[in-house]
């Protein structure tokens, strides 16, 4: 009797959803996780390098469409990039009103002259995506794109939306949009766990497995294809058990980083770790 009482009492226990973004937040620092339900003027001050971000984001939604649209064609790329970055650039207040509220003109100017000289790049990789051989089976794939969707997990109580999703043999599959640094060869870790976790995300939605998925690295124009492993997917669900832990109330170590004096939460980021943190 007493065992079918703690049975019942873990069958009923209650999991806290987590979204795929927190994850994303975690692999990039934990406590950022902590202090993003708790912290309510960081979400005030809007970083410069963050409106890059949204507008270089915006940009490889469109990429897809490029590939299809303007072939081989070197400077009609080109030209093409340049009129996608500044109607992007006018256009990102109203994709992101909230988050671009209090955000004058001339930093969302700034920010897209500083990527204009990227634009050859993006360009040149592009092209050489669609010249290569390899590349010719990922760019059919691309054909395939459609702008991502709110999807939830009941089994996983896990929900989020992908950059987009493609089709990869038969089987819908997720993409998603990088505007940092690339990778000399395939994805950056945390960039495959995010993509491995909207795999598990779109299976739980009611999909077949999902075997591969798609980075692209906005800002150099770098399409890479990945095959999921199982090593990935165990990742995942560590993370998820760590992530639940911090949304119920548990303090992961500080982890100092080059990044810690740029960060919004840092003025409040200066408490004791408690006992519990030791497990992150």
């Amino acid at each position: 009797m007493l065992y079918i009482f703690y049975k019942n009492m873990f069958l009923k226990k209650h999991k806290t959803n987590v979204n795929i973004s927190e994850l994303v937040l975690y692999l990039s620092c934990p406590r950022k996780v902590y202090y993003a339900q708790r912290d309510s003027r960081a979400s005030a001050a809007l970083p410069f390098p963050q409106v890059e971000h949204m507008i270089l984001r915006e940009m490889g939604l469109s990429y897809p469409e490029l590939l299809k649209t303007y072939s081989s064609k070197d400077e009609e790329l080109f030209r093409a990039l340049e009129a996608l970055l500044f109607s992007t650039a006018e256009e990102i207040k109203f994709i992101h009103p909230e988050e671009l509220a209090n955000i004058p003109a001339d930093i969302i100017k700034e920010a897209t002259g500083n990527l204009q000289p990227g634009l050859r790049t993006i360009a040149e990789n592009l092209l050489s995506l669609l010249r290569s051989e390899h590349g010719f089976g990922l760019v059919r794939q691309l054909e395939s794109f459609q702008p991502g969707s709110l999807l939830h997990s009941e089994t996983l109580v896990i929900s989020g939306i992908p950059a987009g999703t493609v089709t990869i043999d038969g089987v819908l599959s997720p993409m998603i949009i990088k505007t940092g640094k690339c990778p000399d060869n395939g994805l950056w870790a945390n960039d495959r766990l995010h993509v491995t976790a909207l795999a598990m995300l779109l299976e739980g939605a009611g999909a077949s497995p999902v075997k591969a998925g798609i980075a692209t690295y906005a800002r150099q124009g770098v399409i890479r294809r990945m095959n999921i492993r199982s090593d990935d997917r165990r990742q995942v669900l560590s993370v998820l058990s760590k992530v639940r832990k911090i949304k119920d109330g548990s303090m992961p170590d500080r982890k100092e980083s080059s990044l810690c004096d740029s960060c919004a939460h840092s003025p409040v980021c200066n408490v004791q770790s408690s006992l519990a943190s030791k497990f992150f």
